[in-house]
């Protein structure tokens, strides 16, 4: 996983928001482990993948499912209430299951990639746009009145800025991606409408606990393509140029 130890006792590491310790060391980046067959972990930081739960599953949830999970979480979205997922690729689907099948939302899925969209709606998505075809922002605000939370996954400025012109008075917005850009916040209508913009970071341990179960009663199943080790430049290519959805794990197994 991503967080791959805390300081374990700070104040974010004692209150539920270890991702957030300011000694965290991140899996692949600050410490070895990622793309190998195996790595050392510490063990009070492994999460058990819990039986029903295949490791290609896992392995998606380990990351991408558990990010958006808590994105999610954090919205503060109710049941039956409408929440807009911009962004569908590795995240966003998993967030459009987790919102519809685990939170019992009304999702609002959005991005430009028509395959993307078409999967969404395959994974039960209430509605699906395309902002490159349409006035995203007004549809939502005619058709249900803004949403009341909006999750940002693309990583892409304008979609930040679609986000806060979504939501009604009292939303929030939640950013996941991290694109190298500014946002640009209407000030007077944060004021005024009482929207908030917060951000996300992946998730904690107890997190990857609750988000691993839910894939194991099937409420959310990772999209996942098996891929040989000898594809990995392949993949990331087509990553780049947007042509597959889901998640692509190499497989090990048969090396």
């Amino acid at each position: 996983a991503w967080f791959f130890e805390g300081c374990g006792h700070c104040e974010y590491c004692n209150s539920g928001r270890e991702t957030f310790c300011r000694e965290v060391k991140n899996a692949g980046y600050t410490v070895d482990g990622g793309m190998a067959e195996e790595c050392i972990v510490v063990a009070d930081y492994a999460v058990k993948v819990p039986d029903g739960l295949s490791s290609e599953a896992a392995s998606s949830i380990t990351c991408a499912g558990v990010t958006t999970y808590k994105a999610i979480k954090v919205s503060h979205i109710q049941p039956g209430q409408w929440i807009a997922i911009y962004g569908l690729g590795g995240l966003g689907n998993l967030a459009v299951q987790y919102a519809k099948n685990v939170f019992n939302a009304k999702v609002i899925a959005i991005d430009v990639n028509e395959k993307q969209l078409e999967l969404a709606r395959e994974m039960g998505a209430d509605m699906t746009l395309n902002p490159a075809k349409e006035k995203v922002e007004e549809i939502i605000q005619e058709k249900v009145g803004g949403a009341y939370a909006a999750v940002v996954t693309a990583v892409a400025k304008s979609a930040f800025n679609s986000a806060v012109a979504s939501v009604r008075a009292g939303g929030r917005i939640v950013a996941v991606a991290l694109p190298v850009d500014t946002m640009d916040l209407n000030i007077p209508r944060l004021v005024l409408d009482g929207i908030e913009v917060v951000g996300s970071l992946v998730g904690t341990r107890e997190d990857l606990r609750e988000a691993f179960q839910f894939g194991a009663e099937g409420k959310v199943v990772p999209k996942v393509t098996m891929r040989p080790l000898e594809d990995i430049n392949d993949i990331f290519d087509e990553m780049t140029a947007g042509k597959f959805t889901g998640r692509m794990v190499i497989d090990f197994k048969n090396a």
